[in-house]
């Protein structure tokens, strides 16, 4: 999901407040929270996003929900999303503030796909590759592909590295096709 223009709004503004007061590991750690769970509600969505349910309702809902779970700042945050009407972009304004950490901090999200789970020093030596790579601290996102034989991909936002067995056979493909014509 690509947070809109109103959400990365309130994310930077959030962030700006955060950096300033000097909360930004309590703020992180709160939005992160959030985030998770918003994203494993589908119904938390839905409420949030419909027209017909008031602000006030809504605020009330979050209050029940992360009131005591997040800082002051969160809430006080949530409070100023219920006065402007705007928990339809809750969602996004989550995936905004990470994503503007994230940049802040200098942290690449990168998805490394592979045909089997590799093990933990494997992974380690791939982090420390790419991070000398993009010259930026790297955050592993590791995903199963069934459709590999071996190998990996590697995903850093929309550049794609294919070092997987069947992309060199595809390859070698290619060159025997094109030395017989």
């Amino acid at each position: 999901m690509i947070p809109s223009k109103a959400a990365r709004r309130y994310s930077a503004a959030l962030l700006g407040f955060a950096l300033e007061t000097k909360t930004l590991p309590r703020v992180l750690k709160d939005i992160e929270h959030v985030h998770q769970t918003i994203q494993h509600s589908r119904e938390l969505v839905l409420f949030l996003r419909n027209p017909v349910i008031k602000a006030d309702k809504k605020r009330e809902a979050i209050k029940q929900l992360f009131g005591k779970s997040v800082s002051a700042e969160v809430n006080a945050f949530f409070d100023l999303i219920a006065e402007k009407s705007r928990f339809n972009l809750i969602a996004g304004i989550m995936q905004a503030f990470i994503d503007a950490y994230r940049r802040h901090e200098g942290i690449e999200l990168v998805q490394v796909f592979f045909a089997e789970q590799p093990e933990a020093e494997q992974l380690s030596r791939i982090k420390k590759a790419l991070e000398v790579k993009t010259g930026k601290t790297v955050e592993l996102i590791t995903k199963h592909k069934p459709g590999l034989i071996g190998g990996l991909v590697v995903k850093i936002d929309d550049t794609v590295i294919d070092g997987s067995v069947k992309h060199k056979l595809e390859q070698l493909q290619y060159l025997f096709f094109k030395a017989a014509i």
